[in-house]
């Protein structure tokens, strides 16, 4: 069984991210600037509806914005599928950057495309296992005086699931998608197997210090919202989504900003993990 070293794995990413961050941004900036221009109005929109939607009771309100945004996480997967691809491949050697402008759907495209819609998928069919199984609990008599407890086991439990799909999955699918033809998901199980700690110990290293870049940021422009002690939990939900619409331009725009560093760091740290645990065939030179 192979095992990754999460520091090189790590610095192979950072390297390759630094290296080619002009050629990665060629790659992406228009699929990048579709993203950006549907996520804000989607959002927009989906904030403006739930705030009427708490303020009247009708549920019927949140149904177009509800399409929308589903309409826009399907787009949104298709144009990281394009991006993707681009830059695996330019971090395999199999491609160089374009010197202005890149987009392109191909079969690659709608193989990484499916493999992020799979991922997609599973991910929300174990966070719903997980709600359905808190409402159960909810049902039982007595469960209702722990309700915050069990909300809090159940957020806890999506966080900590969450972890481990995106751990066993996620860093080695595009490199799998774009190298290889076996069903992808399937493969980076199997080629995860093992290294479920170091994965995690690679998406930490990879995402943690943006993270934290982008704390420091929001926390230095002041971008907070304002505490409601002792208001009801329904005004606090409408004033934090409001913040949420105040600062939207601003999510938008560093989404933006940060999106080149995001996927070059994805991409190479899944080609340098593929490239160690793959299973290479055996060359035996005879005399």
């Amino acid at each position: 069984m192979r095992r990754i070293s999460v520091a090189q794995t790590i610095r192979d990413a950072y390297s390759f991210a630094a290296t080619h961050l002009g050629g990665i941004i060629g790659l992406i900036w228009v699929s990048m600037v579709m993203i950006t221009i549907a996520r804000y109005f989607t959002f927009y929109r989906f904030y403006n509806d739930f705030i009427d939607f708490m303020a009247s009771g009708n549920g019927a309100q949140m149904g177009p914005s509800l399409l929308m945004m589903i309409g826009y996480l399907v787009a949104m997967l298709l144009l990281y599928a394009v991006m993707f691809t681009a830059v695996v491949q330019l971090a395999l050697g199999a491609r160089s950057a374009p010197a202005v402008i890149h987009f392109a759907f191909g079969p690659l495209e709608w193989r990484m495309f499916r493999a992020f819609l799979a991922l997609a998928s599973l991910m929300l069919l174990m966070a719903l296992t997980v709600l359905i199984a808190a409402n159960a609990l909810l049902l039982v008599p007595g469960g209702g005086k722990a309700q915050g407890a069990v909300g809090g086991l159940a957020i806890l439990a999506v966080m900590g699931i969450s972890v481990a799909v995106l751990a066993r999955f996620l860093v080695l699918l595009p490199a799998i998608a774009v190298s290889e033809t076996a069903p992808a998901l399937r493969r980076a199980w199997a080629l995860s197997a093992g290294n479920f700690l170091p994965m995690v110990g690679v998406l930490l290293g990879l995402f943690v210090p943006l993270l934290v870049l982008l704390v420091l940021i929001d926390f230095g422009m002041g971008e907070k919202a304002e505490a409601l002690p002792g208001a009801a939990t329904q005004v606090q939900m409408v004033a934090a989504v409001m913040h949420a619409r105040q600062t939207l331009p601003l999510t938008c725009g560093l989404g933006f900003l940060f999106s080149p560093l995001v996927i070059g760091l994805l991409a190479g740290a899944s080609v340098s993990a593929w490239r160690t645990l793959k299973d290479e065939p055996s060359v035996e030179i005879l005399a």
